[in-house]
């Protein structure tokens, strides 16, 4: 059963064999990229050179299974499409069920669901999901992994989200962010520490002309994450929840990223609980897999 979620960026894809076993895979969402994939024989059968069992159902989800329709269309078996959200929302839930494979921020709570699903791709969408699993588009955002790529090749002439990671861990917000000591020399009250930031690269006009591109790639990291968190924090207020899962493309256990998501989120609400599982960039591949194996 083959799940492949094509987002904006990147295109994830998982197989479940007939012994259970996923094997997962992605590359850019670019028509030569996809063609080079998704190989077909004669007679328009699918051949996925990584994979070595004949592939019986395959469903498919994202902005892409509408933009390259008319190429997949043309594969046998033919594709299901499903809505994104809520296969991404299943994929997500099942993750979830592997507790050894999920980290937590923040309390340490046993009931993972209900939660806020943020899925952090190109752009940014927020899912609330219910005990009974029940999913509803609840927000968004588009500041997002295509907003992080587009300024850091505008400023810094770097758009590999990798290379990105890396000079943001090298780097020091503290250089072009106005944070709450520089304004008060202290924290604000029992809120605002010290450390929070203020503005996002405010101190760029007030005393830098110019900064290392390790410091602008940290601060450009900061505030997005920062951005997302703060409205996910919001959203989860609204639908009375503490739990927010991330999953997508954009993001990393490596580096700054959780710190920085949990540092915005947990601002206003420490009781909030930020969920990170395992292969979280592939929620929606797995999901739509998982879908194919129910099809009759």
């Amino acid at each position: 059963m083959l799940g492949v979620d094509l987002g904006g960026s990147f295109t994830k894809m998982c197989f479940i064999g007939k012994d259970g076993n996923k094997q997962l895979f992605c590359i850019p969402t670019l028509i030569e990229e996809i063609k080079n994939f998704f190989q077909t024989d004669e007679n328009g059968e699918l051949k996925i050179e990584q994979i070595h069992e004949k592939i019986e159902k395959i469903c498919i989800t994202g902005g892409g299974s509408v933009k390259f329709r008319e190429f997949f269309e043309q594969i046998k078996p033919k594709p299901v499409k499903l809505d994104e959200l809520g296969t991404q929302a299943f994929g997500a839930a099942h993750l979830l069920k592997d507790r050894s494979n999920v980290k937590i921020l923040g309390p340490q709570i046993e009931d993972l669901i209900p939660c806020i699903i943020i899925s952090m791709g190109t752009g940014v969408s927020y899912s609330a999901l219910s005990i009974d699993n029940k999913v509803k588009h609840v927000g968004g955002s588009p500041l997002g992994g295509g907003t992080l790529l587009g300024l850091a090749n505008l400023l810094i002439q770097v758009n590999n989200f990798d290379e990105i990671l890396r000079l943001a861990n090298i780097g020091k917000t503290s250089t072009l962010d106005l944070l709450i000591s520089d304004i008060y020399g202290q924290n604000y009250g029992n809120t605002l520490l010290s450390d929070v930031c203020a503005s996002s690269f405010a101190k760029a006009s007030i005393e830098h002309k110019t900064a290392p591109k390790e410091d602008i790639a940290a601060s450009l990291l900061s505030a997005i994450c920062y951005s997302i968190a703060g409205g996910a924090a919001t959203v989860a207020r609204a639908e009375k929840v503490t739990s927010l899962v991330f999953v997508g493309g954009f993001l990393s256990m490596e580096g700054s990223i959780p710190d920085s998501l949990y540092k915005s989120a947990s601002l206003f609400n420490k009781e909030i609980s930020l969920i990170f599982p395992e292969n979280h960039r592939y929620a929606g591949a797995i999901g739509a897999a998982l879908r194919a194996s129910e099809l009759q």
